[in-house]
């Protein structure tokens, strides 16, 4: 999920509040509440829910919940591990990965294929 950050601009001038107010409400610093807003309106769910709290607005208001928009990847293996385990929703990635499935079967295998795009495969390390 991500901000509505033109949305969420809008509510703050509709209802007359500052950056500082919602800096105070949520915690944030300045520079995080601009970059959040400047920069695709990336961030957790837990900040996502003070900024709603902040806005005193529910919070499907002010979120992109469009499962299309699923920019996260991610990586997790142990040290030392032989294989990890990786989500991607790139497509120049998940490509590589079909990829050295294909041509390496024994060492990658494709877990799921997600309905929001996502693809989950266990590589190898190497």
């Amino acid at each position: 999920m991500r901000l509505r950050t033109e949305a969420y601009k809008e509510i703050m001038k509709k209802k007359g509040l500052t950056a500082d107010q919602i800096c105070k409400s949520t915690g944030l610093s300045e520079f995080s509440l601009n970059w959040i807003l400047d920069n695709g309106g990336f961030t957790g769910d837990g900040t996502l829910k003070a900024l709603a709290v902040a806005a005193g607005v529910e919070l499907k208001s002010i979120i992109r919940p469009d499962p299309s928009d699923n920019v996260e990847n991610g990586i997790e293996f142990i040290k030392d591990a032989k294989t990890a385990t990786v989500q991607f929703c790139q497509g120049r990635y998940k490509s590589r990965i079909k990829k050295l499935a294909a041509e390496r079967p024994e060492k990658c295998e494709i877990l799921a294929e997600n309905k929001d795009g996502t693809l989950l495969a266990h590589i190898p390390v190497e």
